[in-house]
């Protein structure tokens, strides 16, 4: 796809989500969910590669353009899950190609969850719907969590002297320079004392409660569709632990595929693109004539 990407806005229950759009806007659509802290910008080098495709990347709530959730909400996985069928139902009523990178794999197998006979397809990079671990003390999860609500929603927010500040700080989660320049025009906002940092401070708070195993297998185990969890060979799920925990998808996804690909943790902006832009689109193509 040759054309620049268009800026777009979208309601849900009173939430705003803003996004971007590159393709034919009748052609299949394909449904991008960034990873904690990134924004719709996370797909910018994946989109144009999507040929045939309606491609469209949003910010989740509390990330770059979007609404913050009200005072009395929070930012677990699931909780976006009703507005983000609304945002589909106003971008098409076809089956859908759900894509989700990092903590957005967890949100997008949700998401694909939901759709039901809706979706055609799932892609995973570099992350996945997983359970709770086994060590978890579901009080201790509780209490800390609520904790840690408390101490971000009342954390003001960030203002950077500088971009390079910015740069500098996303490094330490696996960007380098080239990727943060990627997501700064919708991670930042020029105020007076400086640049403002458009997340939401809660997203750093942990989860008060985790998916349980049983939960997580029912959900790939409703999944009549292809289902691909698609691994940088430098991403975050490279361990022996890591690798059992992908398998075992396999186990209770009826129609699944682990991927490999070149590159780190963000491999979709990094690493081996225009693969991945391919095992896509060949999925999407091989559904559409199913």
């Amino acid at each position: 796809m040759k054309d620049a990407p268009r800026e777009i806005s979208l309601v849900a229950d009173g939430l705003t989500y803003r996004g971007l759009s590159w393709g034919d806007p009748s052609a299949p659509l394909v449904f991008a969910i960034h990873g904690w802290l990134d924004n719709a910008l996370s797909f910018a080098r994946l989109a144009p590669l999507m040929e045939g495709c309606h491609f469209v990347a949003i910010d989740l709530s509390g990330h770059g353009l979007s609404s913050h959730r009200s005072a009395d909400a929070s930012y677990h996985i699931w909780d976006e899950i009703p507005q983000l069928l609304k945002v589909i139902d106003q971008l098409t009523h076809e089956p859908v190609a759900v894509i989700g990178h990092s903590r957005g794999a967890a949100v997008a197998a949700l998401l694909a969850t939901a759709l039901g006979d809706r979706c055609s397809s799932l892609a995973m990079l570099d992350g996945m719907l997983f359970r709770s671990f086994e060590n978890d003390n579901g009080a201790t999860l509780l209490r800390d969590g609520i904790a840690e609500l408390t101490k971000y929603s009342s954390r003001p927010p960030r203002i950077f002297d500088a971009v390079e500040d910015f740069i500098k700080a996303r490094s330490r989660y696996g960007f380098t320079r080239e990727n943060a320049e990627v997501l700064v025009p919708r991670a930042l906002e020029r105020v007076d004392e400086g640049w403002l940092l458009r997340s939401d401070p809660r997203l750093f708070a942990a989860s008060m409660v985790k998916l349980s195993d049983a939960t997580a297998a029912a959900c790939y185990e409703s999944m009549d569709f292809p289902v691909m969890a698609i691994m940088g060979a430098d991403g975050f799920f490279t361990s022996e632990g890591a690798r059992d925990m992908i398998a075992r998808i396999g186990k209770h996804a009826p129609h699944f595929r682990q991927i490999d690909l070149a590159g780190p943790h963000h491999f979709h902006l990094e690493g081996d693109v225009a693969g991945l832009a391919s095992i896509l689109r060949e999925t999407i193509r091989e559904r559409r004539a199913a």
